[in-house]
């Protein structure tokens, strides 16, 4: 009896996520089922629907239900230099060897993207740790940064670049002194800061087509995590091809990456997850 539950409880939870893909274009399928199931109780609950069937009617009515889904099934959780330990390693095993790269070939563009930027913390933290990093010769170089993300109501707030005091109260005075103005009870990313930064919608695991080609520099941090393995591979394909030669992709500490993408590149550090793109053939 409890098999069969199961079962029509999962043929439910795929007819509904085939709903909101066709609906939506949002495409939720290959996330793992408890990370999925977990965040649609949620809804449930908000809705007062009692099953996804249920739900699936709810969402006829209100159409306006697609969007909070999927802002409930997307991760928006984020701060400036989360797991500082991964920013520590691409300033220092990352950058001297991308600035040397390009000084050699006389080369002024560096090109980086934050896959899943949600309000704007990743990015700004890129655009800052660049500024630290090249100090004087910052003018130097064409700096642009990519920063994408699944959710308009998120990439409006990166955009505003405004941020309330338990947003920052982790940052140090010098960073805040350097990169913030305080306005009223928030905190505003420089304007030089922002510069850096081009914000646009973009879905990362629904679209086959990279946005951007020839990067230097990809983060993808905490977002593989809750896809499963052929989606996995997808993503980080895509990834490995908006790259240039080299080029470096940072996953950070918690992902785990896959044996194609070991085998294509070159480790730079195991903790971290950075890889560099050599060209070689596996």
């Amino acid at each position: 009896m409890r098999n069969k539950i199961a079962d029509t409880e999962a043929s439910a939870l795929n007819l509904l996520l085939e709903k909101v893909y066709r609906d939506s274009g949002h495409d939720f399928r290959e996330y793992k089922c408890g990370t999925v199931m977990r965040r649609l109780q949620r809804r449930l609950q908000a809705t007062g629907a009692r099953t996804y069937q249920e739900y699936i009617g709810f969402m006829d009515t209100h159409p306006e239900e697609h969007e909070r889904l999927t802002d409930y099934l997307t991760i928006h959780v984020s701060s400036f230099f989360r797991n500082a330990y991964t920013f520590r390693q691409v300033a220092s095993l990352v950058l001297p060897e991308l600035v040397s790269h390009k000084r050699e070939r006389r080369q002024r563009s560096l090109r980086f993207w934050s896959t899943a930027c949600t309000r704007g913390e990743e990015p700004y933290s890129i655009a800052m740790m660049l500024t630290e990093f090249l100090g004087q010769k910052l003018p130097d170089f064409n700096i642009s940064i990519y920063a994408t993300d699944i959710s308009w109501r998120s990439l409006h707030e990166a955009q505003s670049g405004q941020y309330p005091l338990k947003d920052v109260e982790t940052l140090s005075s010098t960073i805040l002194e350097n990169y913030f103005n305080r306005q009223g009870g928030n905190y505003v990313i420089a304007s030089s800061i922002r510069r850096m930064v081009n914000f646009s919608y973009f879905d990362l695991v629904s679209t086959k087509t990279p946005p951007f080609m020839n990067l230097d520099c990809i983060f993808c941090c905490n977002i593989l995590i809750y896809l499963q393995k052929q989606l996995q591979e997808r993503v980080l394909n895509m990834l490995y091809n908006s790259l240039a030669t080299p080029g470096y992709l940072v996953l950070g500490e918690v992902e785990t990456p896959t044996d194609d993408l070991r085998m294509r590149t070159e480790c730079l550090g195991t903790k971290a997850k950075i890889y560099k793109k050599t060209g070689r053939i596996p």
